[in-house]
């Protein structure tokens, strides 16, 4: 019966609203919200700002910047530029170019990331894809399939950016399969893992296999 009541939400301009329950928002120009977003389908060309949380079922697609100040949980997020999430992040799979920071957790099956982040709790994600841009920092990184590199195109964007290095710092992270590159972390676990160049490791503990590059450091090497 609730379906019933949705409808379109088309905004273009500097606009504001209230929030509510929609099916599909389109936003072109400045937009901002003064309570709480559910909808299907969530299109945000420009700048957006949500003072509440903002649930997407179906879909969230961003091509600039996104500010929410609650907490965000969508089937699907993809798009290029910024998020900031006051709270944390749930959903299915990003596909994202740019920056995401979160005041909580990010939980999601899989997480395809070209750029950098800010997670101020545990990312929790099946599948793992980073290719960093710039910092990148969590307090923990847990799943299956963890792959963190440095993007090709970094040195070229440091000449434009102050922000920092792209790498990851992070207290712990855990997973099956784990390959990283250009990490800071007092402790990993995995099954199989592989420390490329550029990382500095307190601890790795190791089911099967460890990889260690020439140019890393572990200062403590454990097989389970």
């Amino acid at each position: 019966m609730a379906e019933q009541t949705r409808r379109d939400l088309r905004m273009v301009g500097t606009t504001t609203s209230a929030g509510g329950l929609f099916r599909d928002v389109k936003l072109i120009g400045e937009s901002e919200f003064h309570g709480n977003v559910d909808c299907l389908k969530f299109t945000n060309t420009g700048e957006v700002e949500v003072n509440g949380s903002l649930k997407a079922a179906s879909e969230l697609k961003v091509t600039g910047e996104c500010t929410i100040r609650g907490s965000l949980e969508a089937r699907r997020l993809r798009g290029r530029g910024e998020i900031k999430i006051l709270q944390g992040l749930r959903g299915e799979h990003i596909k994202f170019t740019g920056n995401i920071d979160t005041g909580g957790d990010c939980e999601i099956d899989a997480c395809e990331l070209q750029g950098a982040f800010n997670i101020e709790g545990l990312l929790s994600a099946d599948h793992l894809e980073l290719k960093m841009f710039g910092p990148c920092r969590a307090r923990e990184i847990g799943g299956t399939a963890l792959s963190v590199k440095r993007s090709k195109a970094s040195k070229l964007l440091s000449i434009f950016r102050s922000s920092g290095n792209a790498g990851l710092t992070v207290d712990q992270i855990e997973g099956d399969r784990v390959q990283l590159e250009y990490t800071v972390a007092a402790v990993v676990r995995g099954k199989h893992v592989t420390v490329g160049p550029g990382c500095e490791i307190g601890r790795v503990e190791y089911g099967e296999t460890l990889t260690v590059h020439k140019s890393a450091i572990v200062k403590q090497r454990v097989k389970q």
